[in-house]
């Protein structure tokens, strides 16, 4: 009997099917439909900030590098769409992003993670 050697590249495959729509990306789509709500522009940085604020995850060392990855995935899946580029006081440009028709369509989905936002009185 011997031992089954997996590539590494295998090994990463192995975990979500391409394209699937795990926790973080709906936290992302619960993000941008609660910025469109309040009428504030929603950019990876912030998206990002919000993570940290509402859900305490900064997904790890590389967290905004991986919520770009993220945001580029939910673009691909056209569940988002990048909007217009604005210039930021002492920073570089950024692109805004808000959620689809199809994003919408998925609240069913991320609707447990619009809880964060609301306002108890």
């Amino acid at each position: 009997m011997g031992v089954q050697l997996i590539n590494f590249d295998e090994c990463i495959r192995m975990g979500k099917p391409e394209g699937s729509i795990g926790e973080t990306k709906l936290k992302i789509l619960a993000i941008l439909h609660n910025d469109e709500a309040i009428g504030t522009a929603s950019y990876g940085y912030g998206v990002w900030e919000t993570m940290n604020d509402k859900f305490y995850s900064s997904l790890g060392e590389d967290g905004l590098r991986n919520i770009y990855h993220h945001l580029r995935e939910l673009h691909s899946l056209s569940l988002i769409e990048k909007g217009t580029v604005q210039a930021a006081e002492k920073a570089p440009e950024r692109h805004t992003y808000r959620l689809t028709n199809k994003g919408r369509q998925l609240r069913n989905k991320y609707e447990k993670y619009l809880k964060p936002f609301q306002k108890y009185n």
